[in-house]
């Protein structure tokens, strides 16, 4: 008699032990808010590059018809517009100047988030977007994946915050997966910015998240494809290498690549740090010194140090038109007098296009081998001597040149190499450097202020000196 009604009872309890699973497999309320936020985030940052790309270009186009009708009007407007740049700046907040990703890591590295809502806020997408282009209208040699990656990332966590996601794992993985977002929706290049996400900002990148944090990145990748199409950001340049035959040009070019992007990268901190006394004390006479450089530079090359460097290094691909070392050296001095002008913009585009003038010229030296070859190799070889990050710059070029898989190993070598190369020159990556500068030289401390009752029940006089010299 008592076997059916305990039949019964065991029936009840597995029935309800499945619907408990299934709702776990399905996930919670708080899951799904989480991942309606990411995905959210994802398609407004794919939004925003994208109208960032078709502006900034738009200004590059502008910039380069005002050049056509005469070569000597960017003397009087660069160094103008530097100018007013640097001037809108001061009065919108500085927390948008240079690239943006030491901005973000500077965020990520915080054991506390009180700068968070300092850096990555709603004005800072506003003025690195307007002020960006401003700088490409004006011919400064900038690009726009760095403003990308920051504007992304403030973005997605803006969209955090009004989601109330607050908890710390979950902060951190909105940040990466939205300056990861920024790098996949710039270059029309998922995987760079996967890759990105795990290279670059690896000390943040958290495994609870990792799987929506992928696709988010992927899903921004995908708004850009809807709007604007499958594109290749360099064409299908034709030029294969084989590392066996070729390991020779391969090893110069990783070596010459190696060592001028570690120069490179030590002369950006060196003469940050030389200069920065300098512009604390007179920001416009140094902007305009640098204005200057950039405009005699511009007129010694033509006009081919100007802008981005995106149409120099598509004519370079051709393989038609012989390259000199006058170009790639120009290209990197241009590129350093307009980071120190403090103005937004990245170092992505000017550095791919300063490695494809060296490729071109390294090319020459070895005729058996394809000369747009070695320029491929070059430029993730320069990227990746500068940033120190070799997975993504090979990642990155044979993305932007239609998914190449013929080349990869000779990308892959061009990178390491000159990332060994490099560390010789310049130890640190790049914008690890630059992330300690930040934090650094204007007084912002990575701990949070101790509370009171903390070591006696004073607050400390350097958490308030750091508090008083937060930014905006």
């Amino acid at each position: 008699m008592n076997k059916r009604p305990r039949h019964r009872r065991l029936m009840r309890y597995y029935l309800f032990r499945s619907r408990r699973v299934g709702r776990r497999q399905l996930g919670s309320w708080e899951d799904w808010k989480l991942r309606a936020v990411f995905w959210i985030g994802a398609v407004l940052v794919g939004l925003l590059v994208v109208a960032f790309a078709w502006v900034a270009e738009l200004a590059s186009h502008t910039f380069i018809q005002i050049h056509e009708q005469s070569p000597l009007l960017p003397v009087l407007i660069t160094p103008l517009g530097m100018l007013l740049i640097v001037w809108l700046m001061r009065q919108l907040g500085t927390e948008s100047q240079g690239s943006g990703i030491p901005q973000v890591l500077v965020v990520l590295k915080q054991r506390y988030h009180w700068l968070r809502p300092t850096f990555l806020s709603l004005r800072v997408i506003f003025g690195k977007f307007i002020l960006t282009c401003l700088g490409l209208l004006c011919g400064a040699s900038i690009g726009r994946e760095g403003p990308s990656v920051h504007m992304g990332a403030a973005m997605m966590y803006s969209v955090g915050r009004l989601g109330r996601l607050n908890q710390k794992y979950v902060d951190n993985s909105l940040i990466v997966a939205g300056g990861a977002a920024g790098v996949s929706a710039a270059f029309n290049a998922p995987l760079a910015g996967i890759v990105f996400a795990i290279e670059e900002l690896s000390g943040s990148f958290e495994q609870r998240t990792s799987g929506t944090l992928i696709l988010a990145i992927i899903l921004s990748g995908v708004v850009v494809l809807m709007i604007m199409g499958h594109y290749s950001f360099f064409g299908h340049p034709q030029g294969a290498l084989d590392i066996t035959r070729d390991w020779a040009a391969i090893g110069v070019t990783g070596l010459v690549c190696g060592l001028f992007g570690g120069l490179f990268s030590r002369l950006l901190i060196k003469g940050s740090q030389f200069l920065s006394p300098h512009a604390k004390a007179h920001p416009y006479r140094v902007v305009l010194m640098c204005a200057l450089v950039l405009v005699l530079l511009g007129l010694l090359t033509g006009g081919a140090t100007y802008g981005s460097g995106y149409e120099q290094a598509s004519t370079l691909l051709d393989g038609e038109h012989p390259g000199n070392w006058s170009f790639a050296l120009a290209k990197m001095s241009a590129t350093l007098v307009s980071y120190f002008t403090g103005i937004p913009g990245g170092l992505f585009s000017p550095s791919l296009a300063a490695g494809a003038g060296f490729g071109n010229v390294i090319g020459g030296f070895f005729p058996e081998s394809s000369l747009v070859g070695i320029t491929l190799v070059a430029m993730a070889a320069f990227l990746a001597g500068v940033i120190q990050r070799p997975i993504t710059s090979f990642v990155i070029v044979m993305e932007l040149t239609g998914n190449r898989h013929d080349i990869l190993l000779p990308l892959m070598a061009g990178a390491f190499l000159a990332t060994a190369v490099a560390k010789l020159v310049w130890a640190r990556p790049l914008y690890d450097s630059l992330a300690e500068r930040l934090s650094d030289g204007r007084g912002m401390a990575l701990e949070k202020p101790r509370e009171k009752g903390d070591d006696g029940g004073a607050e400390s006089a350097a958490g308030k000196e750091s508090e008083r010299q937060l930014p905006g």
